[in-house]
């Protein structure tokens, strides 16, 4: 039906003179059927041109219905009564004319004022449509506005926290100060993929793969150790996905600090990956294993892991591995 009515309205767009020729087309054919099928008819044959008037109205305007049913008018006289020229010398027929004249009049006005109902619902259909981008593009760029103002703060706040590291001379202090600002280098990570990109969520792949990048420019140096990352294609939303970069943090950062004692060789690996109905985020090393009780920063940032993990829904198990320690946490996916 939205064909039809798609179609009628680009023939309506014709110019005047190709308007009334399809319209005089119609009646022709109605005509010529009409003559056809004459002597199979019932009374009232002057009824056939009605089609042929509705579909003028319809697909070429008003003004070519009125002209079709004016025409079908002057033909039914011409051929099909009895008279002279256009005159109609029986009453009855005479008034069926003038009863077909007056339904057909009303069909075209009908069908004018229902086309014109049409052309307003699309028209504001198509401002509402105009509206609702425009809506859509002023909220996409107010949020991604307010993405890049809380990256630039979040970075102002995690140097001023580096400041103020460098000036302690405590080094419990200090290192609670560096670990807070690496938090929020994070999050200030997970706004400014939002700020490039989809404003409600957050690509998994970019977001680990610069994480860990960072770590391994701060914390490996020239250190023999690898740092391989394997993570799905998949998007999660902001809260949760912020919650998984400093889980990566906390892990990633422990392993690399504790994991590789006086420059002993290894990897770490992080995956993430879909399982189902589910995401696994798993990070492994085959370094020396638990740490001892003495390393504070690594006993925070597990705790701290642990309540992210308990966020998302999922639980963190941490372990021994084969080699050295593994960190799972399976927690529920979004919807593809």
């Amino acid at each position: 039906m939205h064909e039809l009515f798609a179609l009628a309205a680009r023939c309506r767009a014709l110019t005047g003179w190709m308007r009334y020729l399809g319209a005089s087309g119609l009646t022709l054919a109605a005509l010529a059927l009409l003559a056809l099928l004459r002597d199979r008819l019932p009374p009232g044959e002057l009824l056939l041109f009605l089609p042929a008037v509705l579909l003028s109205a319809l697909f070429f305007g008003g003004e070519a219905g009125g002209w079709s049913a004016a025409f079908s008018a002057a033909l039914a006289a011409l051929f099909l009564f009895q008279g002279e020229g256009f005159a109609v010398s029986d009453p009855a027929e005479a008034l069926a004319l003038v009863l077909f004249i007056c339904v057909a009049l009303f069909v075209v006005y009908v069908l004018q004022e229902f086309s014109k109902a049409i052309d307003r619902r699309d028209d504001e259909t198509a401002a509402a449509q105009a509206l609702a981008t425009k809506t859509e593009r002023l909220r996409r760029l107010y949020l991604q506005e307010m993405a890049h103002r809380t990256k630039n703060d979040l970075q102002f706040a995690g140097s001023m926290l580096q400041i103020e590291a460098h000036a302690l001379d405590d080094e419990s202090a200090r290192a609670a100060l560096f670990a807070a600002a690496s938090r929020i280098a994070v999050m200030s990570r997970v706004y400014a993929l939002l700020q490039h990109g989809d404003i409600s969520d957050v690509s998994m792949k970019p977001l680990i793969g610069d994480l860990c990048a960072n770590l391994r420019l701060a914390l490996v140096g020239v250190r023999p150790i690898a740092l391989r990352t394997e993570v799905a294609d998949c998007t999660l939303g902001v809260d949760e996905a912020r919650a998984v970069a400093l889980i990566v943090n906390e892990l990633v950062g422990n392993a690399l600090k504790y994991a590789f004692p006086e420059d002993r060789p290894g990897t770490v690996r992080v995956r993430l990956s879909r399982d189902g109905d589910d995401l696994t985020l798993t990070v492994e090393d085959d370094g020396v294993g638990p740490v001892s009780a003495e390393a504070k920063g690594a006993g925070v940032g597990q705790k701290l892991a642990r309540s992210l993990g308990q966020q998302l829904g999922g639980a963190l198990v941490i372990e021994p591995g084969e080699k050295g320690l593994r960190c799972e946490l399976r927690f529920p996916a979004p919807p593809r």
